[in-house]
Formats: C-alpha cells, structure tokens, sequence
C-alpha cells in the first residue's frame, strides 16, 4: 500500500489526501488521509523538536542517546533523513511533506522517529495526522516574520503546537523562554530552568541546554538512569556546521546562528577578542537585518558578506545589516574574500566566527545555485 500511496493528483495509486492537496482534489472520490495510514504504524513513536535555534543539535544528541541505549532511531530535518546515525537521504526542507516523513517512517519503522518540526510545518500543517509521542521546544526568538508577518503571529503558531497531552520539555529560563510568556497545555510538561550537564564537547551555553533538553526526555521515555544517559552524552562529537572548531590557531569556528538571538548566543559563548563574518539572507524576514548587526556588536571586529541573496540586492541586505553594527567594519560582499579577511585578522590574536551557513553547499542567488562551503574555503585559505 505505501509504494502506491501518491500526493499528485495527476499520478496513478491510493491517493493521499493532505492540507496541502485538497483543494486541487475536489473530484477524487476514494482517498485516504494521513491520519487513516499513520493509525497502521504500530511501535513507532514520533518525537517533534521546534524552536527558533536549537533543533537540529538537539535532535541529533537525542537520537545518539537513545541509538547508543540500544534503539533503532530515524532522526529527519535540516540535515537530511539518517537512520540509526547514518545519512539515507539528503537535505530537502527541514520538515517535508507528509507524504515523505508517512514513507520514511513505514521502510524503517524505527522505535523512535525524531523530527524536527518548523514553524512554517506547523502553520501548513506538513504533519498531518502524526500522533506525537513526546516533543521538544528549545528556544525562541524574531525569525520568518516575511511569513507569519509579527512575533505574535510566530509565537501563537509555536505555542499551538503544545496544546495537546503529549510529553513536553522545554528550556525555560530568562535567556530562553520564559520572557515571552509561552502558553503550554500543562499536562505532561517538564521545564529546564538549568543545565543538567556542563562538560560536553560543543561549545556555548545554550549547546548545554540543547544536550539537556535530549538528555532529559530520554530519561523520561527510556526510564534509564539519568547519570547513564549523560555519560553517554559527553561522548556526542557533535553536528557539523554547528559550533564546528575548524581549526585552533587561530580558533575558527563556523556556526549556521542566523538570527539576532542565535549570533548573540554564539558570540557570547568565545572569550577574547573575536572577529565575526556573516550577512542575512534575501527574501525573507529584513526587519531582523539591523538587529542581527546589532547582535554582532558582541565581536570586536565585523565583516559583513553575502548570504544566500537570492533576488535581492546584496548591497542594500548589507548596508540594512550595517545599520545596527557600532563596532569596527566593513562590507566584503564576495563570501570568499570576507573570510580570508576574517583569517588574517585572526592571526593577529583573535578567534574567528564565520556564521550564518553552517555546512550548507553553496549560494543561492537569483533562480541559481553557486556551490559554495565556509569550511572548504577556510581550510583552502589556511593552506595557501
């Protein structure tokens, strides 16, 4: 049943009826619904993951923590679909259509399948009909608001997502939560209001908040001894493009913080003088551009540049970005100069923070694709 189990209404099998397909098949008499198919998946159980930042480190630590106590754990987001740790498909959107998450999740059929789950998925309903057996929410703060048009707006779609009985854990502390006053449905709710582990091997604060959260809803799920689970926790390498040392000396690191609140995190995690390289993507949500800036006065030195324009005009995203920024800087559109600018600086006492990418593979510009990586770049400039 699943192989013929179709979206398109212009493709022969069991037509799948979704949110998103509905109204294109008004005349499709026989259909079934996600909810109909899911109801047939016994043992799996979903967790869901959202948050502004957070949700792919998260996701990850948790589907370690649980593969190592012996659980076979499909993990599906912005890096892709893995199964028991290992990539079976590449990156699409961090939460796909259902149809794709429905067909992952009856090849595998893993104990555990981890999504992560986006603001956008939720407010177009991309998982429809999925009974979620536990759920994660790790931070937030502005972002998307080209789509949800206010905070509030974002806010209501984040909080709608935990209205139901499902087992729910959060990190709510002043730097995480609690400032804006999230609406929960109580039942099953267990808050962080601190790290529960301090020796791991990713960088930054709120990383120990990341690992925590994972850490805490194993012990809840698995009912293993919470001492064991963060054992193996301190062993989680971490996510490439996440907080990845590129290198120690100078220290370089890339990172994918791409908000305000998501630079300001990483920045205040390295001590020293810092230099930082990033610049804001087209297209999407411009009233964060001058915040961003603002949230890279935290370095000592800052170099504006391309990220992923898209059909805008980089010099206006650039000169939007510089608007907030106070601290020595300049504008190095041409990704690749900005960051042997950002090394040469390094390599006078300061550690170098190239955000915004993380371990993607190119540059979106205007209806192409440049291939592109931070980390294959600053490794080539360090050789030469």
């Amino acid at each position: 049943m699943i192989e013929k189990l179709t979206d398109d209404t212009r493709k022969e099998g069991i037509f799948l009826k979704t949110a998103q397909n509905a109204k294109y098949a008004k005349d499709i008499k026989n259909f079934v619904t996600p909810k109909e198919v899911l109801s047939k998946l016994d043992g799996v159980k979903f967790i869901g993951i959202t948050g502004t930042n957070g949700k792919t480190t998260t996701a990850f630590v948790l589907s370690y923590i649980l593969n190592k106590l012996g659980f076979n754990v499909a993990t599906q987001g912005t890096e892709g679909f893995f199964y028991n740790l290992k990539k079976k498909e590449p990156k699409t959107l961090t939460t796909p259509p259902i149809l794709t998450t429905i067909k992952r999740a009856f090849k595998y059929k893993p104990d555990f399948f981890i999504m992560e789950v986006s603001s956008h998925a939720i407010a177009q309903n991309r998982i429809e009909g999925i009974n979620f057996f536990a759920k994660i929410l790790t931070s937030f703060s502005q972002d998307h608001l080209d789509y949800h048009k206010s905070i509030e707006e974002y806010k209501k779609i984040k909080e709608s997502f935990f209205q139901d009985s499902a087992i729910k854990v959060v990190c709510d502390n002043k730097e995480a939560l609690s400032r804006f006053n999230f609406n929960y449905n109580l039942q099953n709710l267990y808050k962080i209001k601190e790290p529960l582990i301090n020796d791991i091997k990713m960088a930054g604060w709120f990383n120990l908040c990341n690992f925590s959260l994972a850490i805490k809803l194993a012990s809840i799920i698995t009912s293993e001894d919470i001492e064991k689970i963060k054992n193996i926790a301190r062993e989680f390498e971490g996510v490439r493009g996440r907080m990845e040392v590129i290198n120690k000396e100078p220290l370089i690191i890339v990172d994918f913080a791409h908000t305000p609140d998501g630079i300001k995190k990483v920045l205040n995690s390295i001590d020293g003088k810092k230099v930082v390289v990033f610049g804001a993507g087209g297209d999407r949500d411009k009233d964060k551009r001058k915040l961003m800036g603002e949230a890279a006065n935290l370095a000592d030195y800052v170099i504006i540049t391309n990220d992923n324009p898209r059909c805008e005009d980089e010099v206006e995203i650039a000169k939007e970005i510089a608007k907030g920024v106070k601290k020595p800087y300049e504008i190095i559109l041409n990704r690749k100069e900005a960051i042997k600018r950002g090394i040469d600086i390094a390599k006078s006492g300061y550690s170098l923070l190239v955000l915004g990418k993380g371990d993607e593979e190119f540059i979106e510009y205007c209806n192409k694709k440049i291939p592109f990586s931070d980390r294959k770049v600053i490794k080539e400039c360090l050789k030469s």
